[in-house]
């Protein structure tokens, strides 16, 4: 790995460790202290990700013209401010559902990192090794979401909701720090010139442009797809873990779960696809991805307090999602021209965001109204149309637009 994008790598995997930390204590808090109900826990869990939506593509087109840093170290700053009202509200201090809500909506918006983060992978690596460098991204979320719901179900359970809350606001900051001494920019002058004469083509004729491309907006509704499924258990799997449908687990062993789904995907990313990526071209090994995680979404609730049988489940949803996401993510960006990079990622990051605001509300609603069970059987059945759509990549001439 170069220093580029070991920086890089970095930086993703302490803020994304800090994103992990509250994972499993938001649905638990909202339930257990605040009192409200599985629907308004969906939103709680989903605003986050409908602000990213909105404000994505904005982003990534600002990485185009002032580069990829400044994007990434304003982006942290306010990641630390959020934390920090965030933990305000799980000590006590400014308690409310309301509050929540607004810390939850401020992170999104001022998450534009990953997308500006995901744009410096493409600039720094040539076309034959961008689902490898899509694989580190991939790999900083599998590591994230280990060690983060590890740290922060033990902290929560043996201090309160609010000292990890704390921790991933330093965590932040950290990350922030590195950015700003030891990232340098990966834009040249000339690219980023030519992002600034096109700035006026950044309107809503631009995205209907993107999305009816034969093959970046099939390739987007693929991404979408899979995004939506696995999002459908983000606010509800706490809940099933903790009650009696599921295992009775505290906040501590829900996050044993979800260090565990961390493993699987942050070695599927970091490792094993390189090695499949050998043996079999990219169009393939998506294709199992999307049948890999529809299987393991589809039988999750059918553990009958089986923990092997869940633990199977997790493996095959984790292991498919970690193929689904970096080489979902490196074939669209063959197809995008270098000075647009920022700008295409950026739009895909918003759209993916939109599905991780679905799935959650979705998932709240059909937990509270048709059972458990429903959440982990829409993601399912989602994913098998996924499955059946993605045999279509067969049949798609993959002849990259561009070469860097």
């Amino acid at each position: 790995m170069n220093k580029k994008l070991f920086v890089i790598f970095l930086v993703v995997f302490i803020d994304l460790l800090g994103f992990g930390i509250i994972i499993p204590l938001l649905p638990l808090f909202s339930q257990n202290t605040l009192h409200v109900s599985e629907t308004y826990i969906g939103l709680v869990t989903g605003i986050f990700s409908l602000m990213q939506f909105i404000f994505s593509p904005f982003w990534g087109r600002l990485s185009d013209i002032y580069g990829r840093k400044p994007i990434i170290i304003f982006s942290l700053f306010g990641n630390v401010c959020s934390y920090i009202l965030l933990g305000l509200v799980f000590n006590g201090t400014l308690q409310s559902p309301e509050l929540l809500l607004f810390a939850r909506a401020m992170a999104g918006f001022f998450s534009a990192n990953i997308g500006a983060a995901m744009a410096y992978i493409a600039d720094v690596t040539p076309p034959h090794e961008r689902s490898k460098g899509m694989g580190l991204i991939g790999a900083a979320f599998g590591l994230g979401f280990i060690f983060g719901p590890f740290m922060g179900g033990i902290l929560a359970n043996r201090f309160d909701y609010s000292t990890p809350v704390f921790l991933s606001a330093g965590l932040s900051l950290l990350a922030l720090v590195c950015t700003i001494f030891l990232l340098n920019e990966s834009l040249t002058a000339e690219l980023k010139a030519k992002a600034k004469q096109k700035i006026s083509r950044f309107n809503w004729h631009k995205i209907k442009e993107v999305l009816f491309h034969p093959q970046i907006g099939f390739l987007i509704l693929l991404y979408f797809i899979a995004v939506f499924a696995i999002s459908n258990i983000f606010s509800t799997f706490q809940l099933f873990a903790e009650s009696t449908n599921g295992f009775s687990y505290d906040v501590e062993q829900v996050s044993y779960l979800f260090a565990y789904s961390g493993t699987i995907g942050a070695l599927t990313q970091g490792v094993f696809i390189r090695q499949l990526l050998k043996k079999f071209n990219e169009r393939k090994i998506f294709i199992a991805g999307n049948f890999l995680m529809g299987i393991g979404l589809g039988t999750i609730p059918f553990a009958n307090h089986e923990l092997p049988f869940l633990l199977a489940s997790i493996f095959c949803m984790s292991a498919g999602n970690g193929l689904i996401l970096p080489i979902g993510l490196s074939l669209i960006s063959k197809f995008v021209k270098p000075q647009e990079q920022g700008e295409v990622l950026g739009m895909n990051q918003s759209l993916a965001s939109l599905a991780r605001f679905i799935g959650p509300f979705w998932g709240g609603i059909v937990y509270q109204h048709l059972g458990f069970m429903f959440p982990f059987l829409t993601g399912g059945f989602v994913m098998a149309i996924g499955t059946v759509m993605s045999l279509r990549l067969m049949k798609i001439s993959f002849n990259p637009h561009h070469s860097n």
